[in-house]
C-alpha cells in the first residue's frame, strides 16, 4: 500500500507536471489549476496532517516468521504528498524558465522543489517498520538496519509512550556493550509515530519477550499472535522498572498495574 501510493502521487504529478508545461489555458482560472493545483493538493494534505497522531491497532502484521508493525497511513499520505509538490513544482520551474517569465519565478519554484526534495528524503531515511523475530527486535532502514538481540535488551523496558511520543526508548544492557565501538549505544529510539500499531502495545510486546524466552520461538505464528494479544489484553505483560516515565492510562482508583495496563489495552 505504501508503494503504491508514492508511485501513484509520482505518477500523477509527472503527468500533470507535463500537461502543465505543454499547455497554456487562457482562463486564469483553470491555467492557475493547472499550475499550482499538484502544489496546492500537497499542500493541503500536509497541513491536514498536523497534529494527527494515530495510535493504530493493538496487534502486529504476521510476515513470514516475524511480527511486523507496519508503516502507518500518516507517514504515507505525508510522503505521497510530499512527492507530488516535488514533482509539480519541477514542472512549474522548467515551464517558467522554457516561456520566459522571469529568473525570480523560476528561481522560486527551484527552492520550493529544493525543500520539499529535502523534506521528502528525510521521510524517506526514517525507518518506518518494526520487525520482531525469534533472534531479537530489528529496524530496517533504508541505508542501513538495526538488530537488537533479545539478551541486550534491559529487562523492564521500553516504557510505555505518550501517545503523541514520537520515541520508544528501548534501554541496552551491557550484552550489546560488546559490539564495535561504532555500534555501541546505551539507549536506542525506535519511531513510532510512523507505525501502524498502538505504542503501548508494542512496548508491553517487547517487554513481554525479554521476560519471556520460552516463546520467542513461536513468533511468527499466528497462534503465538491471538495467545500473546490475549496475554496483554488480560493484564500479563511485564512491568516497567519503577524509573520509567508513567503512561497516561485511564485507571481506576485502587485497579493494580497489571489490571491498567489489560485495561488500556482492551481500549
Amino acid at each position: 500500500m505504501h508503494q503504491r501510493w508514492l508511485l501513484g502521487a509520482a505518477a500523477l504529478g509527472v503527468v500533470w507536471g507535463a500537461a502543465a508545461i505543454a499547455f497554456d489555458i487562457p482562463v486564469l482560472v483553470l491555467d492557475l489549476l493547472l499550475h499550482l493545483g499538484p502544489t496546492v493538493a500537497g499542500v493541503g494534505a500536509l497541513v491536514a496532517l498536523i497534529g494527527w497522531r494515530p495510535a493504530g491497532p493493538a496487534s502486529f502484521q504476521v510476515r513470514g516468521d516475524t511480527f511486523v508493525a507496519p508503516t502507518n497511513r500518516r507517514r504515507t499520505i505525508e510522503t505521497a504528498a510530499f512527492v507530488l509538490v516535488l514533482t509539480s513544482q519541477a514542472a512549474l520551474a522548467v515551464d517558467r524558465l522554457n516561456a520566459g517569465g522571469g529568473l525570480l519565478d523560476g528561481l522560486l519554484s527551484v527552492l520550493f522543489g529544493l525543500l520539499a526534495a529535502a523534506l521528502l528524503a528525510r521521510a524517506l531515511l526514517v525507518p518506518t517498520t518494526v520487525e520482531l523475530s525469534a533472534e531479537g527486535l530489528r529496524v530496517p532502514g533504508r541505508l542501513h538496519r538495526v538488530d537488537v538481540p533479545w539478551s541486550a535488551i534491559r529487562p523492564g523496558t521500553p516504557w510505555a509512550p505518550r501517545l503523541r511520543t514520537q520515541r520508544l526508548e528501548l534501554f541496552l544492557g551491557p550484552s550489546y556493550l560488546v559490539r564495535p565501538p561504532s555500534e555501541r549505544r546505551t539507549r536506542l529510539d525506535v519511531p513510532i509515530d510512523v507505525l501502524d500499531i498502538h505504542p503501548w502495545f508494542l512496548a508491553d510486546a517487547i517487554r513481554y519477550y525479554v521476560a519471556h524466552p520460552e516463546h520467542r520461538a513461536s513468533i511468527g505464528r499466528p497462534a503465538e499472535l491471538e495467545r500473546l494479544s490475549r496475554r496483554l489484553r488480560d493484564g500479563g505483560a511485564p512491568p516497567a522498572l519503577p524509573a520509567g516515565p508513567a503512561a497516561p492510562v485511564v485507571r481506576q482508583a485502587t485497579a493494580p498495574a497489571a489490571e491498567r495496563s489489560g485495561a488500556a489495552h482492551r481500549r
